[in-house]
């Protein structure tokens, strides 16, 4: 997990904020190394580019892919090793995405739950061509395979939102593993999410997935909007993570 406000002014007006989230594959040593790639490298390459926040997400997350890829071809022990990733960029009053794999981008607005993000899995797929109900879904036992990660194959298959989130006041921005919502349901996320400041929103959702039973890594990123943030010196948002190994 990683969360980036820049020093430098200019990067701060021209490319915002940088959340990002990355749950590694390929046993410990793989899925750490190809989680801690992804947040470094996603990061260096959106902030040296002079391309608009979108654009430059794309380029970052092209980047990342080749060097976990070439990582794991050059070592035969990190051979399959991988990583979801969901980032956003927060650039004054709006919000721009990129994800692959499962982990998700959820928008908080109003009381409701907006899914940004729609998971790259063998489950979804099916969903999606109609050969199983949510709630099949969710009692498959593939649910967890992945159709998509970076650094599983030399071209990454990653997704872009298709228009930027206009940011309102209050709005919060949920970032989390499949450790939170295989065991917490859209509603839950909902209630647990917006309830009260976003530090306590944060770890009340950690402390259900885990009362659940927390059988998987819980990473929670939330962010609150305050479009006034634009501005140096007024932060947007606080981050609360919890990693259950």
């Amino acid at each position: 997990m990683s969360f980036v406000r820049p020093t430098d002014n200019d990067a701060l007006q021209t490319h915002g904020l940088l959340a990002l989230l990355a749950d590694g594959m390929g046993g410990h040593e793989g899925g750490e190394l190809a989680s801690k790639l992804a947040v470094d490298e996603i990061t260096r390459t959106y902030y040296d580019s002079n391309e608009p926040p979108p654009v430059a997400l794309a380029s970052a997350f092209r980047n990342a892919n080749r060097v976990i890829f070439r990582a794991a071809r050059a070592n035969r022990k990190l051979k399959g090793m991988g990583t979801t990733c969901i980032a956003v960029a927060l650039c004054n009053d709006r919000a721009w995405w990129a994800w692959i794999g499962d982990s998700r981008l959820y928008l908080l607005r109003g009381g409701q739950i907006y899914r940004m993000s729609e998971d790259h899995t063998v489950v979804q797929d099916m969903m999606r061509r109609g050969l199983l109900t949510r709630e099949e879904a969710h009692n498959h036992r593939d649910r967890g395979v992945l159709e998509r990660a970076l650094g599983t194959r030399e071209t990454a298959e990653f997704e872009l939102g298709s228009d930027a989130i206009q940011l309102a006041l209050g709005d919060r921005l949920l970032l989390c593993s499949d450790g939170l919502h295989d065991l917490v349901d859209d509603d839950e996320i909902a209630r647990c999410g917006t309830d009260g400041p976003v530090n306590q929103g944060a770890e009340r959702l950690l402390d259900l997935a885990l009362e659940l039973g927390g059988h998987d890594n819980i990473t929670v990123v939330l962010l609150e909007a305050n479009p006034a943030s634009s501005q140096p010196k007024r932060p947007l948002a606080r981050t609360r993570e919890q990693v259950i190994a």
